[in-house]
C-alpha cells in the first residue's frame, strides 16, 4: 500500500512512523524536507502544494491512499483559504485528469460548527460558520467530499500533546482568561492512531467524523485542573460569556463504533505526559 500525506508537520509525521513501522510505502510532501526529521521508511519530497503542476507530477504515481494535513498560509490575509481552499481545488482538478482515484483523508476541524448554547452535536449537526476560518474550512470540506474516489473528513476539535504548550505558556505567564464555556479537545497521538486506522483496519470508512475524546469539559475547569498540577495560583472570575469559539460537546460515537480506542480518553490522562515533559 502506497500512501501520499499531503503535508507534512506533526500529525502527518506521527502517521508516517506509524505506516513505515507496518511496512507501508510512505511519501510525505512539504515545501522543505531538509527541515524535517528523518524517519526510517519514509520519502519526504519537495513540492508546493498552491502549484497545480507540481500536484500533477506527484499523481504520475498510483497512490492508494492519500492523507491530506493543511495549515493555514503564512503572511496571506486570506491564510486559511489560500492555505485550505485553493490547495484542494488544485488536488480537484488533478484528480479530474486522473482514471485511478486513491481513497482520501481530509484532517479539517470542529471550526466548521458555531453552535453556542453547549449543545450535544455529531456528524449530522448544522455547520453555519460565522468566521472566516470556519467557512474556508467549510469549503475546503465541499471541494473534497466532491472528489470522485472514496473520501473520510476529519473533523478534529482542540489537538493537543507534547510540543503543543499554548495552554500551559498562558498559564505561567498568567494570561489567563476563565470562561464558562464547553470545550473538546483530542489528543496528536489519537488523531494520528485513528488515521492510521481508517487506512489499515476500516474497509468503508464513513464520509465524516468527528475526532475528539470521550469527555467534552468547560473551559475554566481544564485551567483549574492544569493550575492545581502544575502548583499555580490561578485567580480571576469566570467569565459567562461564550467566547469566540463558541460552546458545544461534541461526540464521538463515529470513532468508536469504527472499533478505534482512544489512547487518551480525556485531558486529565492526555495532559499528565505533557506536564511531565514541561517540568524537566
Amino acid at each position: 500500500m502506497q500512501t501520499l500525506l499531503l503535508g507534512y508537520g506533526d500529525i502527518a509525521d506521527r502517521v508516517a512512523q506509524r505506516l513505515s513501522g507496518q511496512n507501508e510505502q510512505v511519501t510525505g510532501v512539504c515545501r522543505t524536507p531538509e527541515s524535517k526529521p528523518v524517519r526510517q521508511g519514509v520519502n519526504l519530497v519537495a513540492a508546493d502544494l498552491n502549484s497545480e503542476q507540481e500536484l500533477y507530477q506527484l499523481f504520475q504515481n498510483k497512490w492508494d491512499n492519500v492523507v491530506i494535513t493543511l495549515t493555514p498560509a503564512k503572511g496571506s490575509e486570506d491564510s486559511y483559504h489560500q492555505g485550505y481552499v485553493v490547495p484542494c481545488r488544485h488536488l480537484q482538478q488533478v484528480l479530474s485528469q486522473q482514471r485511478h482515484q486513491p481513497n482520501i483523508i481530509y484532517v479539517s476541524s470542529t471550526g466548521v460548527y458555531a453552535q453556542r448554547d453547549g449543545e450535544w452535536i455529531d456528524e449530522n449537526s448544522a455547520t453555519e460558520p460565522t468566521s472566516d476560518s470556519g467557512k474556508a474550512l467549510l469549503q475546503a470540506e465541499s471541494i473534497i467530499n466532491a472528489l470522485p474516489g472514496q473520501t473520510s473528513i476529519l473533523r478534529c476539535s482542540g489537538i493537543y500533546g507534547e510540543g503543543r504548550d499554548f495552554l500551559l505558556r498562558q498559564l505561567t505567564q498568567g494570561n489567563v482568561q476563565l470562561r464558562d464555556s464547553w470545550t473538546n479537545r483530542i489528543h496528536q497521538d489519537d488523531v494520528a492512531g485513528f488515521i492510521v486506522h481508517l487506512l489499515t483496519q476500516v474497509n468503508q470508512p464513513k464520509p465524516v467524523y468527528l475526532v475528539n475524546d470521550d469527555e467534552p469539559v468547560k473551559q475554566y475547569q481544564v485551567y483549574q485542573w492544569l493550575a492545581e498540577q502544575l502548583g499555580i495560583e490561578l485567580a480571576g472570575n469566570i467569565d459567562k460569556k461564550v467566547g469566540p469559539r463558541g460552546s458545544k460537546r461534541c461526540m464521538n460515537k463515529g470513532l468508536k463504533d469504527s472499533g478505534y480506542q482512544l489512547q487518551y480518553a480525556n485531558f486529565r490522562e492526555g495532559y499528565a505526559p505533557v506536564i511531565k515533559q514541561w517540568q524537566r
